[in-house]
């Protein structure tokens, strides 16, 4: 017998009222929450939401008592009668990762709203709403039968499995025979619907046929919240949770491709992911124990070749072109190698420490940890190169033996078995540079590898920690002098009254001096800080200037010397078209 839950949405109070009902087998039964979810490595504690657990049996309440921070004990059961378990959730936190109600719109994540049964977990899953508010919609990428009930074949397939409801809008397309389907919901702007449609299928057409042909999935869906500023997504077995600013939606006179490609690029991301790391998996991840952390150095793999593949499967897809694609490469490198991150701690530590360091990030982030997302993507970039330069073969052929390995026995990757994986499917031993490239701090030497792919990578003083280097067509065209321009050290917010200090850079005047995070700097040398770059420039280097700024209610005085930036930055030239095309 089916495991049931059945929803109702309370908006006004953005809850989300669950009945559970099944059929008890035992006159005890625990039930569990998720203290994670898959695809984001944080304990989230989602059962901090749950509120007002009650059970019933033959309309008798029942025994029922939390035993921990995500567990309740139901005690006292007459085993072959049928369960209620009523309680609410609290939702409401905009993302990808939670729940959120309220009059306009709800999502959810079962890991936030349903409570697993210890030993039902391998049975059928349902779920359908009741009291949806009028004209709403769901969608889902489970199937659903002609009554709206939505059908997971275990409990892993529904955890995998969010739902948005809503008046959203919903655009289908078809891939290799499968349906795709995009639903828009917040601030739909006018857009280009023809050129989002026709770039999408592109997208999901390369990578299928990237992976053999045949879509592992019977359809798949984008979900898509437009609100806010900040573009993210959740990878999903069928189906992905996107949020992106409204202005990133294509308009119709072409004038924000910047925001509209770095949505295609976070939308090829989530749909890779269909196949690395939905499919093909870490070996600790085989299966996912949701009750704690579960520790990989992978994710610089799992991670970081997604990463690598994103904007890639954009210029091979002929959504972009080659020298945008090639800026992106050059703001990786810079993004990593510009900050001291990379010097304190390796891509294994990383991935290994991601739910305390990566995803707990402050201030002092970007001067001791490294993004095993971007610096991950770079050594997906070398171990392409390297592949290509010692054998016939590619990264795409060792992607197509790891699926084709998961199809035949899912085990997932073992922690140390990557370099074996890439010498099967290419017969090029990569071991030490794996080493190197994720045990340790070393630099990845870049400089002679992307030489013979006809690359030209030089180095200079940054014009600040902003600087994100250039690429160009022509190495000539590198030849101009950066101007000078002095820099704090740290990395400002513009806010109506001056600017907000967001990080502190090491080894930088700024904190040399004392400026903190959450200082607000409102003057400098006594005039009104409107503009800090303009106003910087009638500074002599070296030379000792005063910011006056608000810190924790109090008004202080620093004094710094302004210097030239120390930070290096690479700049990345074409030199040789013929090499590049063993690549691009």
């Amino acid at each position: 017998m089916a495991i049931k839950y059945i929803i109702t949405p309370q908006t006004a109070a953005h809850h989300y009222l669950v009945k559970l009902v099944f059929t008890a087998s035992a006159n005890s039964h625990k039930l569990t929450l998720p203290v994670w979810i898959p695809g984001s490595y944080m304990v989230r504690e989602f059962s901090k939401n749950i509120i007002r657990l009650s059970a019933s049996q033959n309309s008798q309440t029942i025994s029922n008592r939390q035993i921990d921070k995500n567990n309740w004990l139901l005690d006292g059961l007459d085993s072959g009668i049928e369960i209620e378990v009523s309680y609410s959730v609290y939702a409401y936190e905009y993302g990808i990762r939670s729940a959120f109600l309220d009059a306009k719109r709800g999502y959810f994540n079962p890991t936030s709203l349903c409570l697993s049964i210890a030993g039902y977990e391998d049975g059928i899953h349902q779920v359908q709403f009741a009291e949806l508010p009028d004209a709403w919609q769901v969608a889902c990428g489970l199937a659903a039968d002609e009554n709206d009930v939505f059908s997971a074949q275990n409990y892993d397939e529904l955890i995998d499995s969010p739902f948005e409801l809503g008046t959203f809008e919903r655009l289908e397309f078809s891939v290799s025979g499968v349906n795709h389907y995009l639903i828009l919901s917040g601030t739909i702007p006018p857009f280009d619907r023809e050129r989002m449609i026709s770039d999408m299928q592109k997208i999901c057409d390369y990578q299928i046929k990237l992976f053999g042909g045949v879509a592992p999935y019977s359809g798949y869906g984008f979900i898509l919240n437009l609100s806010g500023e900040v573009y993210t997504g959740l990878e999903h077995r069928n189906s992905t949770l996107l949020m992106a600013p409204y202005y990133a939606m294509p308009n119709l006179n072409r004038s924000n491709d910047e925001d509209y490609i770095k949505l295609l690029g976070l939308i090829s991301h989530e749909f890779f992911h269909t196949w690395n790391v939905k499919r093909i998996k870490p070996q600790i991840f085989t299966p996912y124990n949701l009750e704690q952390e579960n520790y990989t150095k992978l994710l610089w793999w799992f991670e970081g070749v997604t990463s690598y593949y994103d904007d890639l499967v954009l210029y091979r897809s002929g959504v972009i072109n080659q020298e945008k694609y090639l800026g992106f490469i050059t703001e990786n490198l810079n993004n990593v190698y510009k900050f001291v991150g990379v010097t304190q701690q390796s891509l294994a530590n990383s991935s290994l420490t991601s739910w305390i360091k990566y995803y707990r990030q402050d201030e002092n982030s970007l001067n001791s940890i490294v993004s095993y997302y971007v610096k991950g993507s770079l050594v997906a970039l070398c171990l392409d190169l390297l592949i290509r330069e010692q054998s016939k073969f590619s990264l795409d052929d060792v992607m197509r033996y790891l699926f084709q390995q998961w199809q035949q026995n899912p085990v997932g990757v073992g922690e140390d078995e990557i370099p074996a994986l890439i010498k099967a499917a290419t017969g090029v031993n990569l071991t030490e540079f794996i080493y190197l490239a994720t045990e340790t701090t070393e630099a990845l030497q870049f400089k002679d590898l992307l030489a013979k792919f006809g690359l030209n990578l030089t180095e200079r003083i940054a014009k600040n920690h902003q600087d994100g280097g250039k690429y160009v067509a022509a190495v000539d065209l590198l030849t101009t002098a950066t101007p000078v321009t002095l820099d704090l050290g740290a990395r400002l917010d513009k806010q109506a009254l001056g600017y907000q200090v967001k990080n502190i850079y090491a080894n930088t005047p700024a904190q040399a001096a004392g400026l903190a995070a959450g200082d607000l700097i409102i003057a400098l040398n006594n005039v009104k800080l409107t503009n800090l770059e303009k106003q910087l420039a009638f500074v002599i280097p070296n030379q000792e200037i005063t910011l006056t700024l608000f810190r924790q209610e109090q008004l202080l005085d620093i004094t710094l010397e302004p210097a030239v930036s120390v930070a290096r930055i690479i700049d990345l030239a074409l030199t040789d078209a013929k090499l590049l095309s063993n690549w691009l």
